[in-house]
């Protein structure tokens, strides 16, 4: 390798002294990618697989920017526009000295450097779904898609088209439990355009300023992302319901299908919203023992239509409130059977089964501190044996706080309602870790909210609204209208939020 293109490598020192100020940090940044993504890919080949390979010279996590222009330029030597698996070389395949490197890079890269790099992010990500697929080894690329969305926003708040791609993968493979640690993070900002405030260059503004919210690094310009519409997050949160009722997580697969169902439309539910609608009467009776009322901000005319394609399912959902008249339940699923196989939710349909006994189950614990078994079965019109069978279940998998006792009366199911006894028993400490636990969600939670309240008050129509119920308040007397215009001659100032969506 040629000392020119060694000092064009190493040129960004991000430690260095001068660029301790984060506007010199983003001007050496910027110049930087500007270099390195010019520099020839067959450059990067030259002295491979010897002491002077660039990735024996440059280290992932100091060289981060560097690193990974010198990996694309290497995984096209190696697939050279490949379309089938036996184009791949085995250095890019998974096990291969190029699929190793990126897994090391994924894990360690640098996030600063890397949000000034988001194009060159975003194509080596598509390059690991791309081979992972192509070999018959779709599920090796969950492990780093998931560490490089990660560690470019730890709490992976800002949505990108990798999200879409991510979960994509994870139920293609069935691989539910992988999905979690992106699942269970809130979504709070979808990239659009920047406001004003962050357009600027002041110290607090610039990419590699220490910011609270992700918004601000990952947007439409940073490159970290493909323009987002409402499509692709519609199928990113069905597909993540999908995943939760692959382990049996139906409360937060509920909640899932309900981003789904308020998506803003003109009017007319998509494809997308028919089948959460489906999904939500089932996951609300899996959860909540019952459908209960849809959120408010669901547009009219488009639940009309969601209701007037699933009247089954409402159906279904009215039978399942019945608790302990099973016959009814069963009825309603025989009938539906060709209807649910057509939907794909025939496991859901049947997983009411068993969950009518459980919720009936429950609401004697309300009533009852313990009552025979065959009391109970004779109210189900089952038998005492089955049932008992079924408690045992119930119990050993944790979804009943209660004990079997033999009596000279029979198996008696005795309650706990104190949550420091029976099976499920928690300590105090244990209690208060959970409460804490909580208590940390919510505050992250409450900190988004404040964050999308204050990106909101920066939007044009949010300015248009406070002059007009300015005007309003001003005619009515009430008191002088405030000047909200931010302009002298009355023009609408360009839409910097326009592509939100």
């Amino acid at each position: 390798m040629s000392a020119e293109l060694l000092n064009v490598l190493f040129a960004f020192q991000p430690d260095a002294p001068a660029l301790k100020q984060k506007v010199q940090y983003d001007k050496a940044a910027r110049q930087f990618v500007q270099q390195v993504s010019n520099i020839a890919p067959q450059h990067f080949s030259k002295g491979a697989d010897t002491p002077q390979d660039v990735f024996e010279l440059l280290d992932p996590t100091t060289n981060s920017i560097a690193y990974i222009y010198a990996l694309l330029a290497r995984i096209g030597t190696a697939t050279d526009g490949f379309k089938l698996s036996k184009g791949i070389s085995d250095q890019v395949r998974p096990g291969g000295s190029l699929w190793n490197r990126m897994v090391i890079f994924v894990d360690s890269f640098d996030p600063i450097q890397i949000r000034y790099a988001g194009n060159a992010w975003r194509r080596l990500l598509d390059e690991v779904d791309k081979i992972a697929r192509l070999t018959g080894m779709a599920a090796l690329a969950i492990s780093p898609i998931r560490s490089a969305l990660l560690r470019l926003d730890p709490a992976s708040g800002t949505f990108t088209l990798t999200h879409l791609h991510f979960i994509r993968l994870c139920m293609e493979t069935r691989s539910y439990v992988a999905a979690l640690p992106i699942l269970d993070n809130y979504i709070h900002t979808i990239p659009g355009q920047l406001p004003q405030i962050v357009l600027t260059e002041l110290e607090y503004s610039v990419p590699g300023a220490d910011h609270t919210n992700s918004g601000e690094y990952i947007h439409h310009k940073s490159g970290h992302s493909d323009k987002v519409n409402i499509l692709d997050v519609q199928e990113y949160y069905l597909l993540g319901a999908m995943a939760y009722i692959g382990l049996r997580q139906f409360k937060k697969a509920k909640e899932f299908l309900e981003h789904v169902l308020i998506s803003p439309t003109s009017n007319v539910a998509n494809g997308y919203m028919l089948e959460a609608y489906k999904k939500w009467v089932l996951c609300s009776c899996l959860a909540l023992g019952g459908v209960k009322s849809i959120p408010r901000t669901v547009n009219g005319p488009a639940l009309k239509q969601m209701r007037a394609v699933s009247k089954a399912y409402d159906a279904l959902g009215q039978a399942f409130v019945q608790l302990g008249n099973l016959p009814k339940l069963r009825a309603q699923i025989n009938a539906g059977k060709d209807l649910w196989l057509e939907d794909g939710n025939t496991g859901l349909v049947n997983e009411l089964r068993d969950q009518q006994y459980r919720f009936y189950v429950s609401r004697l614990s309300r009533t009852f501190s313990a009552i025979p078994v065959s009391n109970i079965a004779s109210n189900l019109g089952g038998s005492a044996e089955e049932l008992t069978a079924y408690l045992e279940k119930e119990i050993k998998d944790g979804h009943q706080n209660a004990v079997l006792e033999q009596t000279d009366q029979g198996v008696v199911l005795r309650f706990f309602l104190n949550p420091t006894e029976g099976p499920l028993a928690k300590s105090e400490k244990q209690q208060q870790q959970a409460l804490f636990e909580q208590t940390q969600r919510t505050n992250t939670l409450a900190d988004e909210v404040k964050s999308a309240d204050y990106r909101l008050s920066l939007t044009r129509e949010y300015m248009e609204h406070l002059r007009r119920a300015s005007k309003k308040m001003s005619a009515a007397g009430v008191t002088e209208a405030m000047d909200t215009t931010w302009d002298d001659g009355g023009e609408a100032e360009e839409d910097i939020m326009g592509d939100m969506h």
